[in-house]
């Protein structure tokens, strides 16, 4: 197996300069997060940071580099990097929060919005996926038109954060560029939530799927 040796820090807006550290834009040219472009081996990355990571594992083929205790907007966070081929190919913010009251990942979603906005512009879609009503006092097809928007959801809808828990609503945010695809996701399952922003490196996406297919083989 090849040794996984990389470490990179992304960001996403440089309006959280103050809050997230170094960020760049990855939309339209390189580097695309900190000082590493999409495609660079574990060794390059590594050269670009100075910290070592929390955590290197392989999974599916691929090589997954972990570093801990990052802030993006005023929230601790992850960063998960993933290598396929020795090739930087996707990573993510994955936020850390522990609420006891479910809507309050509403609220950190909602919160991490405006520095996507603000960098990347419109989206390409703003979602609200309804996928059971049992929770709600509305069915699900008025839901599915009077809350079909990520925007629609508020954290002073006492039954929003449950669903989520359960797995019953689903909210993304999605842009892409011509070198990189981005997804702001709020999910959950089994009463958990993740809260996570995901980069994808829109060249490298086929590689990926290629790599962990043949890791199924």
């Amino acid at each position: 197996m090849r040794k996984a040796i990389g470490l990179v820090v992304f960001g996403c807006a440089v309006l959280a300069v103050s809050q997230a550290g170094e960020l760049v834009s990855p939309l339209s040219s390189p580097p695309d997060f900190r000082q590493a472009a999409w495609g660079m081996t574990q060794a390059e990355v590594l050269a670009t940071e100075a910290a070592q990571p929390s955590e290197i594992r392989e999974s599916s083929g691929e090589i997954i580099v972990r570093y801990d205790s990052i802030q993006l907007g005023g929230l601790a966070c992850r960063v998960v990097y993933i290598f396929a081929d020795d090739k930087l190919v996707r990573a993510k913010y994955v936020f850390d929060a522990e609420h006891r009251e479910p809507n309050d990942f509403i609220r950190d979603y909602r919160a991490i919005e405006p520095l996507l906005h603000d960098m990347y512009g419109k989206p390409v879609s703003e979602r609200a996926f309804w996928s059971d009503d049992s929770l709600q006092d509305e069915p699900k097809s008025y839901l599915e038109q009077d809350r079909a928007s990520a925007t629609d959801i508020l954290p002073s809808d006492q039954f929003a954060g449950p669903s989520i828990a359960a797995g019953h609503l689903k909210l993304y945010t999605r842009w892409r560029g011509d070198r990189t695809k981005i997804s702001h996701g709020l999910t959950g399952e089994n009463s958990r939530i993740t809260h996570q922003i995901e980069f994808l490196s829109v060249e490298l996406e086929r590689l990926e799927n290629d790599v962990r297919g043949a890791s199924r083989n």
